[in-house]
C-alpha cells in the first residue's frame, strides 16, 4: 500500500501495487477517492469556511420590549 500511495503523492501512480492489496483495502481506498471527488459539491465544503465574524461580533442581548405582557407561570 505505502508504494502505492507514495506514487500518488509524486504524481507516479503505479497501479499494479495496489492490485495485490486485500479487497477490503482497495474498496477503501476507492471510496476515500470517491469521497474527496465528490466533497465540493456536497455541504462538507462548509468544513473549510471558518466564521471569523461571528466569533469577533459582539454579544446579542435580548431583551423584553417595554411594555410587553410577560408570559404567566403555569
Amino acid at each position: 500500500m505505502s508504494p502505492y500511495f507514495r506514487g500518488i503523492f509524486s504524481l507516479d501512480p503505479r497501479a499494479g501495487a495496489i492490485g495485490s492489496a486485500p479487497l477490503l483495502y482497495q474498496v477503501h481506498v476507492l471510496s476515500s477517492f470517491a469521497l474527496y471527488a465528490l466533497w465540493p459539491f456536497t455541504r462538507l465544503v462548509h468544513v473549510w469556511s471558518v466564521p471569523w465574524q461571528y466569533l469577533l461580533r459582539r454579544p446579542i442581548v435580548y431583551r423584553a420590549a417595554r411594555g410587553a405582557r410577560q408570559p404567566s407561570p403555569r
